[in-house]
C-alpha cells in the first residue's frame, strides 16, 4: 500500500495554529514532522507549498497531493479518521 503524505504548509500559519494541527495529529496517528505511522500508511511533513498560497486559505493542509484550505484542528481530525480507516 503506498504512504499518504500529510503536509502541513507553513506559509501564513502562525505558531499556535501550527502547534494545534501538529497536536492533532499527533493525538490521531502518533507521529511528528518527519515520521511514518507504525503501519507504514501515513507520513507527516511541515512543507513551504508554494507563492500559490494565499494568507485567506491558510491554515492549508495537503494530502496526497490534494489541498484542503481553513483547516481547524477538528477539522483535521476529521479528514483523518477518514483517511486511516
Amino acid at each position: 500500500m503506498p504512504v499518504t503524505r500529510l503536509e502541513i504548509c507553513n506559509e501564513h500559519l502562525s505558531v499556535d495554529q501550527r502547534e494545534a494541527l501538529l497536536d492533532a495529529v499527533w493525538e490521531h496517528l502518533r507521529i511528528s514532522p518527519g515520521m511514518v505511522t507504525a503501519d507504514g500508511n501515513v507520513e507527516l511533513a511541515l512543507s513551504q507549498c508554494g507563492a500559490g498560497v494565499n494568507a485567506e486559505d491558510a491554515p492549508l493542509v495537503r494530502v496526497g497531493g490534494q489541498d484542503y484550505s481553513n483547516v481547524t484542528p477538528q477539522k483535521l481530525v476529521s479528514l483523518l479518521r477518514r483517511w486511516t480507516r
